[in-house]
């Protein structure tokens, strides 16, 4: 007979709407949607939904099917988020003393630490994981997984009696799983791309940027990519648009080969890839375009280089994004920048200098994503930032929400008024030019 430990249940919860966000900012990314669709006909924004898999579960799959472990799927994600509803479904679809897991942003963290302490109370065991994990406190679930887990790893915790435990990959370049998407079949059709690492991790140490992978490489191999890619074409054979998760696209030449090589028996796929400036140069041009990448989103954040450099983001010149801005455009590439707002360390100069460079390179930009700034727990800006934080209502973490703590040179009012002046210059430039 099976032991109780041998069945896990992973819950998908519900996530917030970004419906409710900022209007101007809601407004730009219908334009984006529609730009997006101009090159890729097959690009849409779900409504009520997911806007990709939820990978975690995949990774998650891998590791328990390796042990191996039973496992299943709730997919909460377009019911109501409730408490009692979200109990009720997950109660019937488990029994007394099965494991159930979680792994919550922050959007929904609240309704996952609410849901999970009423399972506990009910005859289940819960694990909860994942970038929140840290903020998790003694009673919130039976275990709290900080970090990366392993088969080895996720076991022994389950098993300790540590409720709270600290795991991490303990191999550099080594990956003893694959994920599985068995569990999200029922995704298909619903997402516009699917999302696939060739690596994990990144060597450049951005302060704002947070994640259990973070300073670190690991390149998936060759057999592994193949079989992930393989299950896409098994289970999601009517998207043929792929992000490339890979923090910084050419960072590994190996992973960027195993893609290559991957991809020259699958044909038919298009891609986007997101990089840093440092690393662009014509031979990557090159083998971006011989993979298949249609859209290349650059890491540039902000026209202030001392307030990157206290964010330790360095791209070397403005002049330099220039030219690797204006070498990927005329390489036929749809060129999306990445701004993000609310910098801890912004001034009034910083926010003028980026609206600037948003107007002077409008002609070799596509698209711009837009974030505002969130000290979330993994980002090394937490601890620094974090008794300045004044709004400790999970749901309000958002990207498209005001600032939740107190910037340096700032009132959290101004700041989001010069991010919302950066959404208006981002609008005004797409709708003026069309790159070609």
């Amino acid at each position: 007979m099976k032991s109780a430990l041998e069945r896990a249940t992973l819950v998908q919860l519900p996530f917030p709407s970004t419906a409710d966000g900022e209007a101007s900012l809601a407004a730009y990314y219908e334009s984006y949607a529609e730009r997006y669709r101009e090159e890729i006909p097959d690009y849409f924004v779900p409504e009520a939904d997911l806007w990709e898999l939820p990978l975690w579960v995949a990774h998650l799959s891998g590791i328990l099917r390796a042990l191996p472990w039973e496992d299943a799927l709730v997919d909460l994600s377009r019911v109501p988020a409730s408490v009692d509803v979200c109990v009720d479904r997950i109660l019937s679809a488990t029994r007394p003393g099965d494991w159930v897991m979680f792994s919550p942003l922050a959007q929904n963290f609240g309704l996952a630490l609410e849901v999970s302490r009423t399972l506990c109370e009910r005859g289940r065991r819960t694990a909860i994981g994942g970038n929140m994990a840290a903020l998790a406190t003694e009673g919130d679930a039976t275990r709290t997984i900080r970090g990366i887990a392993t088969p080895e790893t996720l076991v022994a915790t389950l098993k300790g009696p540590q409720a709270l435990a600290e795991l991490s990959l303990s191999r550099r370049g080594a990956i003893p799983w694959r994920p599985r998407y068995e569990l999200l079949g029922g995704f298909r059709r619903r997402i516009p791309l699917l999302r696939l690492n060739a690596s994990h991790g990144c060597l450049f140490g951005c302060t704002f940027c947070g994640d259990n992978w973070s300073r670190k490489l690991y390149v998936v191999d060759r057999k592994s990519l193949e079989a992930e890619v393989d299950s896409f074409a098994d289970l999601f054979s009517d998207t043929r648009l792929i992000y490339i998760g890979d923090k910084t696209f050419g960072q590994s030449p190996e992973a960027v080969r195993n893609l290559i090589e991957t991809f020259e028996t699958r044909p038919g796929y298009r891609f986007i890839v997101q990089t840093h400036v440092s690393v662009v140069n014509e031979a990557l041009v090159d083998k971006m375009l011989r993979l298949g990448v249609a859209v290349v989103e650059v890491g540039f954040e902000s026209a202030d280089e001392q307030a990157l450099r206290e964010v330790r983001k360095t791209y070397g010149s403005e002049r330099r994004v220039r030219e690797v801005l204006q070498l990927l455009h005329d390489a036929g590439l749809r060129v999306v920048l990445n701004v993000l707002g609310g910098l801890p360390g912004e001034h009034p100069e910083s926010h003028a200098k980026t609206v600037s460079f948003i107007n002077e390179c409008a002609g070799v930009v596509w698209l711009y994503n837009l974030y505002n700034f969130v000290p979330y727990p993994l980002t090394p800006l937490f601890n620094q930032l974090r008794e300045r934080i004044f709004d400790w209502d999970y749901a309000h973490w958002r990207e498209d929400r005001p600032p939740i703590f107190e910037p340096f040179h700032l009132s959290p009012h101004q700041s989001w008024e010069f991010f919302l002046e950066k959404v208006a210059y981002s609008h005004r430039a797409i709708r003026a030019l069309s790159p070609t």
